[in-house]
């Protein structure tokens, strides 16, 4: 007979799950900073009344969008927390070194000496944290793996399906492929000034980032803000895009310090390229000119344009030289230096999803807005007019010949030709505004009028032209017209026309309707700034506002 206190007589011991309140990601905000489980009780939930806390209500710690002019990353000392075994191998690559991540994964890589992706000094510099310090809007839907999906050729409204090109994508997860398939079948189209059978933001990022997890990241960010602004309310796409952009910025960060003083991968620098496209899109006024900095450094760094192959080099190249010379139209200060190795002998070869025919308009642009650093040599300055006068008028598209990619229609480079001649004639409102500001800062109007005597069409001239063009063609969801926020910006800043102003504005509403990018929002903002203010230049509003505006 087996004694009381023996020990088969002892009941075996169970392991079980502490009894709580269910986990939910609609808790109280208080219960998501502490990563606590909320009963969600109204109006305060028991836990924090049973602790003494502050329950501050229900809704997202994301919900507030981003300033456009917020430096959005800054350096501060890392907080240890809790990592997720199983989600860590998705995140930089399959190997040890690239699943590492840095424990603030917001900072910045500003350590590096010749490679820049925020500016810390920044007075107006914000701090935002990651959100998988707080992250129940994305721990079960973006580290699960796809089971449900529909064929890859299935509809989609504004991103809702799932694609399933093999079968299954078992490397992706739901979110991810939510906006792979957005930017696949609308975002790719309405991001860039061309589409074609080889607009590279499919046949050239796609399939690298299938086989990048930083690159899919990259353009999970872009896919998720331009989703989030054509869509009203769309919370869940911008709390989606600001947690990619964090993760891409961890992960460039992560690929500079496993490998110091070797080359930037290829799919690292498309990655910060498409960093400069997100903050084009979100209508950041500071960090765009921060990415194209690095960008620019990261090419350097790899010895120039020469070291990639053709297809990668010209979408850089495109990207770099379009946000590069549309920047000094509107920024008085050089965002970059174009210092890049064999950029002086680098042209396109293929007609660019950027710059269509107005590859040399823009060059122009640039020059235009570079002279007032020769106002101290009068003889210099009036050779330079008559030179970009010169240039202007005797543009024609057919001055460069261009390989025409597969797929594109005569309708479409009929789009792309109304466009450049736009940025022609913006080019002549451009020059005659900064040789009026430039003699107003010297000695007065009568330098104008002097200057204003080499340049073949008057400033009321090309303002007129534009606007009939204006007139003549619809703004449609045709991406070519994509472009135009930058003559439109021009015609609507030097036109003191009512109708004129009202035309800009009735056209920049729909391009922000039609193509989501941001920083059509900020042109009309600086318009209605300069129409309603006391400053008579549109560089003065900018310059106030501290703003680097760039109309790509």
């Amino acid at each position: 007979m087996l004694s009381v206190g023996s020990p088969a007589q002892a009941p075996a011991r169970k392991r079980c799950r502490r009894e709580g309140s269910k986990w939910t990601r609609s808790g109280c905000l208080t219960c998501k900073r502490r990563r606590k489980r909320c009963d969600e009780e109204k109006p305060s939930c028991r836990s924090c009344v049973r602790l003494g806390l502050s329950c501050e209500g229900y809704g997202s710690i994301w919900a507030k969008p981003l300033n456009p002019s917020d430096q959005v990353f800054q350096q501060y000392e890392p907080v240890p927390k809790r990592r997720r075994i199983d989600a860590s191998a998705s995140e930089l690559g399959s190997s040890p070194a690239s699943t590492r991540e840095p424990s603030s994964p917001c900072s910045t890589v500003s350590t590096c000496p010749s490679i820049s992706l925020s500016s810390p000094s920044d007075s107006n510099a914000i701090e935002i944290r990651t959100p998988s310090a707080d992250n129940s809007d994305f721990d079960d839907v973006d580290t699960s793996r796809g089971k449900e999906v529909v064929p890859w050729n299935a509809p989609v409204e504004f991103g809702l399906g799932i694609l399933d090109p093999s079968g299954h994508m078992s490397n992706l997860s739901h979110l991810e492929t939510h906006f792979l398939q957005y930017h696949m079948e609308q975002g790719s189209k309405l991001l860039a000034n061309l589409d074609s059978d080889e607009n590279p933001l499919r046949s050239l990022i796609i399939p690298r980032a299938l086989s990048s997890p930083l690159l899919m990241k990259a353009l999970c960010a872009v896919s998720a803000m331009h989703l989030a602004n054509r869509s009203q309310d769309n919370l869940h796409a911008q709390t989606a895009a600001a947690n990619y952009y964090i993760r891409t910025m961890s992960g460039i960060r992560a690929a500079l310090f496993q490998s110091p003083g070797q080359p930037f991968t290829d799919d690292s620098i498309l990655s910060v390229a498409l960093l400069v496209k997100y903050e084009i899109v979100r209508g950041s006024v500071k960090q765009w000119a921060t990415h194209l900095k690095a960008l620019e450094n990261l090419v350097i760094s790899r010895g120039g344009f020469a070291t990639f192959d053709t297809d990668l080099a010209e979408f850089l190249w495109g990207l770099f030289m379009y946000a590069h010379n549309l920047a000094k139209v509107t920024n008085r200060r050089p965002v970059t230096q174009e210092l890049i190795p064999g950029t002086e002998h680098l042209s396109l070869t293929k007609l660019d999803s950027y710059i269509g025919y107005t590859e040399d308009i823009i060059r122009i642009s640039a020059r235009i807005a570079d002279l007032p650093c020769l106002r101290h040599d009068p003889v210099a300055l009036i050779l330079e007019i008559q030179t970009i006068d010169s240039s202007l008028r005797s543009w024609t598209h057919t001055m460069k010949q261009y390989n025409l990619p597969r797929g594109i229609t005569a309708a479409a480079i009929q789009r792309l030709l109304m466009v450049a001649e736009c940025f022609r004639d913006s080019s002549y409102i451009h020059l005659h505004s900064i040789l009026k500001r430039m003699s107003q800062e010297i000695a007065g109007p009568d330098l104008y009028t002097l200057w204003s005597s080499f340049v073949s069409t008057s400033k009321d001239a090309a303002l007129q032209s534009c606007v009939t063009r204006l007139r003549s063609f619809p703004l449609d969801q045709y991406c070519e017209y994509s472009a135009l926020t930058s003559p439109l910006f021009l015609v609507g800043a030097e036109s003191e026309d009512p109708a004129t102003r009202a035309l800009v504005i009735e056209s920049l509403d729909k391009l922000q309707s039609n193509f989501g990018i941001g920083n059509v929002k900020r042109a009309k903002e600086v318009l209605h700034l300069l129409w309603d203010g006391e400053m008579r230049h549109w560089l003065d509003v900018l310059e106030h506002l501290q703003w680097d505006l760039v109309l790509a």
